[in-house]
């Protein structure tokens, strides 16, 4: 049963105003249904994090090391909460890690060139 009330349910909440500088898991969740890659549970798990005790984990150097493997595969349409499901669930709860995954997507996805053929970003 999923919860309906926009103040108790992230998924429902409006997006924040485009000036702030840390993703929220709203625009993580709507970059990654965008890319057909959101789980098919991610939305029950946004549903408990209100209720839960999870806090954000400090950012490792592995951290970093899988940033740009599990936006690789994102972009291939991998599920990331069966493949990566520590990464994920980080991603949830981390704001920064968030921030720098959507900028890592960013960067790796193709440009649109003027003849409509597209170009991978190295």
């Amino acid at each position: 049963m999923l919860i309906m009330d926009t103040a108790l349910n992230p998924i429902l909440r409006p997006t924040r105003p485009a000036d702030n500088t840390k993703a929220d898991v709203t625009d993580l969740r709507e970059t990654l249904l965008r890319l057909n890659v959101w789980p098919e549970a991610g939305d029950e798990f946004l549903a408990l994090l209100p209720v839960s005790r999870w806090h954000a984990p400090p950012l490792t150097n592995e951290d970093n090391e899988w940033l740009s493997i599990v936006a690789q595969a994102a972009l291939k349409g991998d599920d990331l909460g069966s493949n990566y499901p520590a990464f994920f669930q980080k991603l949830i709860t981390n704001a920064n890690l968030r921030q720098a995954f959507l900028d890592e997507l960013i960067h790796r996805q193709p440009e649109h060139t003027p003849n409509g053929n597209n170009v991978m970003k190295q």
